[in-house]
């Protein structure tokens, strides 16, 4: 038996990249969840930051950053995503291989057909609650849905996702890889003759026994001998199956993975395109490194009280009312103060619950508040309202003051 078989590697890939799905939600910053879209605050939490839904052109830069990086990863590596790597091909792989033992240990009885569809709902809603774990933490879900709670958005969604993975896994399987998924059309358009692809060697067709073992171990049903197929998805068990049949004969095997073939122009996975792609890559992430360094750790803004009255007062001064809307963006609790800047010839003053405005991580308050003004100004005035903690200005709002 050869030592260089693609299987254990892929099976490794595959447990990594399964197991960091269903960690992930598990795992936490500062107390919250280091990565989860909380629809109640609307805040996407993401590896310690929290992004409001004000903000989400962050989250646009991170969708493009994913896009360009799918792009990339495709036109170098080719349908390596979907033999490594896509979740349809590893539930697959899963529910193949328990099928496999349960036939070996009970072949054709009822006690395999039964613990086959148990196998298929437990994974349908491992799936499921995977998914709903990226809008609500794991221990809460399960306390909500233990006490019946779950709500009608997440129940929805948690029944609809099981029942669509029960019945993938019960009747389409690869057939969807084959037919339905999008993934292998897209690669079509952005591979080139440098592409990652897995391939029978030409040049050693004469050494083929013609043995049939690529195409029985093929998941896809297809001659690997045939060419590039669309339904190819490059897992490498036709390579594992023609190095064993060819150790035996002394001889290496006669399909492997390779970035194109030189003389047709190949061999160059780093080339023009590629390198214009990932500077499209770095470009976006700096971006957005730098749009989540810059962001402000507290905002404020401010719009006129309900009445939008104005008075003027016996002792020669002018008052307005106003409300102002202070959120905490950042991960720790903190205490506000809201300031007036002084304006040449007038003396300003602020009316109300200003100052020890205490507020938790990301939570915001409603302040009502009075700004009064003397003498009253001739024309109207644009007042700076200061958001201070700690004694520096963090964030500034302009108050129209009204004098009629």
């Amino acid at each position: 038996m050869p030592h260089n078989r693609i299987a254990p590697k892929r099976a490794l890939v595959q447990w990594l990249a399964t197991i960091l799905l269903l960690v992930l939600p598990f795992m936490r910053h500062d107390g919250d969840s280091l990565l989860r879209l909380d629809a109640a605050s609307r805040t996407l939490l993401f590896f310690g930051a929290r992004i409001r839904i004000e903000e989400f052109y962050l989250f646009l830069i991170a969708v493009l950053i994913m896009v360009f990086a799918f792009l990339f990863v495709t036109m170098i590596f080719g349908r390596v995503w979907c033999g490594w790597f896509c979740p349809q091909t590893t539930i697959t792989d899963l529910t193949d291989f328990f099928n496999r033992k349960v036939e070996h240990f009970l072949p054709g009885t009822f006690a395999a057909n039964l613990l086959k569809q148990l196998s298929y709902i437990l994974l349908s809603f491992v799936v499921a609650a995977n998914l709903i774990w990226y809008f609500i933490p794991p221990a809460e879900f399960f306390r909500r849905l233990a006490g019946g709670e779950i709500g009608m958005v997440a129940g929805m969604t948690l029944t609809v996702v099981f029942v669509l993975v029960y019945l993938d896994l019960v009747l389409v399987r690869r057939v969807f890889c084959k037919t339905v998924c999008p993934y292998g059309r897209i690669q079509l358009l952005t591979m080139d003759r440098n592409t990652l692809t897995l391939e029978f060697d030409p040049s050693l067709k004469s050494a083929c026994i013609k043995c049939g073992s690529c195409e029985r171990n093929c998941p896809m049903g297809i001659d690997i001998k045939d060419g590039l197929q669309i339904e190819c998805i490059n897992c490498g068990r036709c390579l594992d199956a023609c190095r064993e049949v060819m150790a035996k004969l002394g001889r290496g095997g006669l399909i492997h993975y390779t970035f194109g073939i030189k003389a047709e122009g190949g061999g160059r996975p780093l080339n023009r395109k590629t390198l214009f792609l990932g500077g499209i890559i770095v470009l976006l992430s700096a971006l957005l490194i730098l749009g989540i360094a810059d962001r402000k750790g507290a905002t404020i803004k401010i719009q006129r009280g309900a009445n939008g009255e104005v008075r003027r007062l016996p002792e020669g001064a002018v008052i307005n009312f106003f409300t102002a809307f202070v959120e905490n963006r950042s991960v720790t609790p903190g205490t506000f103060t809201l300031s007036v800047a002084p304006v040449n010839g007038f003396r300003t003053e602020l009316i109300g619950p200003v100052t020890n405005i205490s507020l938790a991580a990301n939570a915001n308050r409603r302040v009502d508040l009075v700004v009064k003004v003397s003498p009253v100004p001739q024309s109207r005035q644009d007042l700076e309202l200061h958001l201070i903690r700690d004694g520096k200005t963090i964030a500034v709002t302009l108050m129209p003051l009204l004098i009629d």
